[in-house]
């Protein structure tokens, strides 16, 4: 379940499985296995996944919009050229590296796992949690 919910993720991250993509796919990536995707990969490519996820979410709403498949296809496109030109961004890491990553993802729970870690790592270092004081919270302040 938890390697199907990363593999979905992945590919619409990618745009993967999307009418006017599939051709937006290099032939050539990189050969990367799950097993050697290093520290500093994960964290350029959970950078380039988060990226990417803003992208989608901007282009989501329009595509749902889109009167016609051909204007649906060509928000589609434009919205996978943008997130790539994204992933240009990010430092350490290429468009091609980036979809050989999340290919590998989608085959090896370990690299998922890694992925779903490194994302909930990067979730906790920047929420801050406030703690009250015993006044501040009414049950305890009866005692």
């Amino acid at each position: 379940m938890k390697r199907q919910r990363i593999a979905t993720l992945t590919a619409i991250t990618l745009g993967l499985g999307t009418p006017g993509i599939a051709q937006e796919v290099p032939t050539d990536l990189p050969e990367i296995k799950a097993e050697d995707v290093t520290v500093g990969q994960m964290v350029s490519f959970v950078n380039a996944m988060i990226a990417v996820e803003r992208v989608r979410r901007e282009y989501m709403a329009k595509v749902a919009a889109a009167e016609t498949e051909d204007e649906m296809k060509a928000l589609v496109a434009e919205a996978e050229q943008k997130g790539m030109a994204e992933v240009d961004r990010v430092r350490g890491i290429t468009p091609a590296e980036y979809m050989a990553i999340a290919l590998a993802a989608k085959d090896s729970e370990e690299l998922s796992d890694r992925i779903e870690r490194r994302v909930a790592q990067m979730q906790a270092s920047q929420s801050v949690t406030v703690k009250k004081k015993p006044a501040d919270r009414p049950e305890e302040a009866e005692e």
